[in-house]
């Protein structure tokens, strides 16, 4: 079976796993799993003794479809965690030009009315705000206004074709801000559903870990395979 059969077998109890209860990985998950899997190998070797402590042994079984489903569900969020590292790469490479260009056209728009009092204020109002979205949304909004009232322009022959370039700029660098801040929060659905199913492999790993340890309390170098 391919990880996405794993993850389709698993997808309706990975997320019926109750929110609060989400456990976040301690360790790289390609790691855990790998010892998951080990312990999978090594808890069918031992089927026999764990029965007799009355381990259910649906639970070896179930640790290797469990660990695909795992490694499904991490490979779908570091799809969109490194498309968001590289949205941001991108912001931190195009942004500067962008706040260069909206500073541009604060200072010819503010030149051009400045004997208009209402539109004034309104590049006044504009100008004002400093974050990243304030930058994108001031682009749009100097482009609106240009276009509202040219006649002010032409006079200090400002190039109009700079209102069409701010409107296309808003447009994309509010894309990139978006990819760039779109997996940041801990409820990414992605995200959630990969804590989700580590959650559930995590939980039937300690099992299997536990029971392993009380059968070969007195067998070293087994007990030792069922430590994390």
């Amino acid at each position: 079976m391919s990880y996405s059969d794993d993850f389709a077998q698993w997808s309706d109890e990975i997320q019926n796993v109750p929110t609060d209860t989400i456990k976040l990985p301690n360790l790289p998950v390609d790691d855990f799993v790998a010892r998951t899997e080990t312990l999978a190998v090594n808890a069918n070797e031992d089927r026999d003794a764990l029965a007799g402590a009355g381990m259910d042994m649906s639970l070896i079984d179930e640790l290797t479809s469990l660990s695909g489903a795992l490694r499904y569900c991490q490979a779908q969020w570091m799809s969109i965690f490194r498309a968001r590292e590289e949205a941001q790469i991108q912001w931190k490479e195009q942004s500067p030009q962008a706040y260069e260009f909206r500073d541009e056209l604060l200072h010819s728009l503010s030149f051009a009315y400045r004997n208009m009092d209402d539109v004034k204020r309104k590049v006044m109002r504009i100008r004002e705000g400093n974050t990243n979205a304030d930058m994108v949304q001031d682009l749009l909004e100097l482009a609106i206004l240009g276009e509202k009232y040219p006649e002010p322009l032409v006079a200090i022959n400002f190039d109009a074709g700079k209102l069409t370039e701010a409107r296309a700029l808003s447009h994309s660098m509010s894309e990139l801000l978006a990819a760039a801040n779109g997996a940041a929060g801990e409820g990414n659905e992605t995200k959630v559903l990969r804590d989700k199913a580590f959650t559930l492999l995590a939980e039937k790993d300690g099992i299997v870990r536990e029971y392993g340890r009380y059968v070969f309390w007195k067998d070293e170098a087994k007990r030792e395979r069922y430590y994390k």
